[in-house]
C-alpha cells in the first residue's frame, strides 16, 4: 500500500472558510483537509469519501499549475490517486475504467520522480502502481497469444527495479542513522542537553507556542529495520505475482527468468535474516511471505517441466511447516496454505497428459488438507468477516474440485462415492460466502457457484441433466456475465468438462 508522507501541522491563522490559496503551503493545507475528511467517511459512506479525495486531487492540481516544482503537492496528488485506484472500497466508486485510474496515478508518480529522482517513498509508490497495472493486464482477455502476460512481466520487472532503488536509498539512510547514533553515544549526554535547549525544538511545537503564519514542515521519519523489512516483503510479494503470471502462462518468460528469480529472492531472504535479527515480532510475517513465494516458484517450475511432483510437494510442505509461521494459530497462514494446496491440485490436473488417475489419491488428500486448513482458520476467535467469507468461498471451491473428481476422466472411486455430498457441501459454503462477503462482485460469483453446485448435486443423485440455461438466468449481471463465469469454472476444472461443454 502507498506510504503517505507525514506532515507536522502548525497553527493556522485563518478559519477554513476564509482560507485563501496563495502559496504552495495553502494548497497543501487545503488538500490535506479534504484528505482527512475523506478518511473519516471512507468506512461509512464510500461515495462521499471519494468526493473528498477527488477534491483533494483537484486542489493539489490547482496548486501544481501555480507551483509546478512543488514536490510535496506533486507527491500528495500522486499518493491520493494511488489510494483511490487500489483501495477496494474506493475502487468500487470509480466512474472510469480502473486501468485509466492507474495510468493517471502512474503519470503523476513519474512526474514526482522527475522532480526528485531519489525520493524513496515515491519510488516505492510508483512500484505499487506498476504492480497493480501488471495484475490488471494479466487478467485481461488476450487474443494474441501470450502478449498480455509478457507485457505484465515487463511491467513487474520495472516495479522490482524501483523497489530495489528504494531499498538501496533506505539502506544508505539506515547506515547514516546508525553512524549518527554511534557518534552521539561517543559524545555522551552533553549533546542531548545541548539539543534540548536549542530554539524551535519539538517541545515548542507541541506546546502550541508558535508564531502566526507558520508553515508546514515535512516530518522525516528515520529509517529503521522495520522500514527495510516492509520494503523487502513488498519485493517478495511482487516476485510472487510474477511467478503467478508465469504459472498461468508457461513459456511466457525467457529461460533465464527462473534462475534470476531464485537468485533475486535468495538475496532478499539473506537481507531479511539480517534485519529481522532484532525484530522477532516480524518472523511470522516473513515466514508467510516466504511460503507464498516458494509456492509460486514451485508451481511455475512444475508447470514448465523444471521440477517433478515429488520435489514440488516436498518443498511446498516444508515452506509451510516452518516453526516461525505458527500455522495453527494464524488465520492468514492457514488461508495461504489452503490456497497453495489448491494451486498444487490444479497444477497436477493440468499436467496429467492423459493419465487422469495417476495423481488422483494425492489430489484428494491435498484438497481435503486444504479444507481442513480453512476450517481451522474459520474457527479462530477474532476472524474478520472478510476472512471468514474467504474461507467459505475457498471451501466451496475445494469441495467442488472433489466432486469433479467423480467424473471422467478421473473417476476417482472415493470421489464417486461422495459426489453428491461434496456438491451439497460446496453449495452451502458458497451460500454462506455470498451472505458474508461485502464485495458485490464476489457475492454474485458465490451465488452463481452455489447454483452450479446445486445443479451438480442433483445430477450426482441420479436426476436427469438439467437445463444449463437455467443457470445462466441466476445472475442479476446477465447471461453474458454468467456464461463467462461458467467458462472460467470449466477452465479451472471446478466442474466436469463433459457436463458444460
Amino acid at each position: 500500500m502507498p506510504k503517505p508522507k507525514s506532515f507536522l501541522k502548525q497553527a493556522k491563522t485563518k478559519p477554513k472558510k476564509e482560507q485563501k490559496l496563495d502559496t504552495a503551503d495553502d494548497f497543501q493545507a487545503a488538500g490535506v483537509d479534504f484528505e482527512e475528511a475523506a478518511g473519516k467517511w471512507r468506512a461509512g459512506d464510500a461515495a462521499k469519501s471519494m468526493r473528498f479525495f477527488q477534491r483533494a486531487i483537484d486542489v493539489y492540481d490547482q496548486g501544481l499549475q501555480k507551483f509546478p516544482q512543488s514536490i510535496d503537492l506533486a507527491y500528495n496528488k500522486a499518493r491520493v490517486q494511488l489510494e483511490i485506484a487500489t483501495h477496494p472500497v474506493l475502487v468500487d466508486q470509480l466512474q472510469r475504467p480502473l486501468t485509466n485510474a492507474l495510468e493517471e496515478a502512474l503519470a503523476s508518480h513519474r512526474y514526482v520522480l522527475q522532480l526528485d529522482p531519489n525520493n524513496a517513498d515515491a519510488l516505492f509508490n510508483t512500484s505499487q502502481v506498476l504492480t497493480s497495472i501488471a495484475e490488471v493486464i494479466a487478467t485481461e482477455d488476450d487474443d494474441e497469444g501470450m502478449g498480455a502476460e509478457a507485457q505484465a512481466l515487463k511491467v513487474l520487472r520495472e516495479a522490482l527495479d524501483l523497489q530495489n532503488a528504494c531499498l538501496g536509498l533506505q539502506e544508505q539512510k539506515y547506515q547514516e542513522f546508525l553512524e549518527q547514533e554511534r557518534i552521539a553515544s561517543e559524545q555522551g549526554p552533553e549533546m542531548d542537553e545541548e539539543a534540548s535547549t536549542m530554539p524551535g525544538s519539538k517541545d515548542d511545537a507541541e506546546s502550541g507556542d508558535v508564531e502566526e503564519g507558520s508553515e508546514w514542515f515535512n516530518v522525516i521519519e528515520p529509517v529503521t529495520p522495520d522500514t527495510l523489512i516492509d520494503t523487502i516483503l513488498t519485493q517478495l510479494g511482487t516476485l510472487t505475482t510474477l511467478c503467478s503470471i508465469m504459472s498461468s502462462c508457461p513459456g511466457v518468460a525467457p529461460e533465464h527468468t527462473f534462475p534470476w528469480v531464485e537468485q533475486y529472492s535468495s538475496g532478499l531472504m539473506d537481507k531479511l535474516q539480517t534485519f529481522s535479527s532484532t525484530q522477532p515480532d516480524r518472523l511470522q510475517e516473513i515466514a508467510l511471505a516466504n511460503g507464498n513465494l516458494v509456492s509460486g516458484k514451485l508451481e511455475a517450475g512444475y508447470k514448465s517441466g523444471k521440477i517433478d511432483v515429488e520435489t514440488y510437494k516436498r518443498e511446498r510442505d516444508a515452506a509451510f511447516a516452518l516453526a516461525e509461521l505458527q500455522l495453527e494459530g494464524s488465520i492468514e497462514g492457514l488461508i495461504s496454505n489452503a490456497r497453495s494446496l489448491m494451486a498444487f491440485n490444479s497444477a497436477l490436473v493440468e499436467s496429467e497428459n492423459g493419465d487422469a488417475q495417476s495423481h488422483a489419491t494425492l489430489r484428494w488428500n491435498t484438497l481435503t488438507a486444504g479444507i481442513a486448513n480453512l476450517k481451522s482458520a474459520s474457527a479462530i476467535q477474532g476472524i474478520s468477516q472478510d476472512d471468514l467469507a474467504t474461507t467459505h468461498l475457498l471451501r466451496g471451491d475445494a469441495s467442488l474440485y472433489l466432486c469433479a473428481m467423480a467424473f471422467p476422466p478421473t473417476s476417482h472411486q472415493t470421489a464417486v462415492n461422495s459426489a453428491a455430498q461434496n456438491a451439497k457441501n460446496a453449495e452451502v459454503y458458497y451460500r454462506n460466502a455470498s451472505r458474508l462477503t461485502q464485495n458485490e462482485e464476489e457475492r454474485d460469483i458465490a451465488s452463481m457457484k452455489s447454483a452450479v453446485a446445486q445443479y451438480l448435486q442433483a445430477y450426482s443423485q441420479g436426476q436427469a441433466r438439467g437445463d444449463v440455461n437455467d443457470l445462466l438466468n441466476v445472475s442479476p449481471r446477465g447471461q453474458e456475465w454468467a456464461i463467462k463465469q461458467l467458462e472460467d469454472m470449466v477452465a479451472e476444472n471446478l466442474v466436469p468438462h463433459a457436463l458444460f461443454s
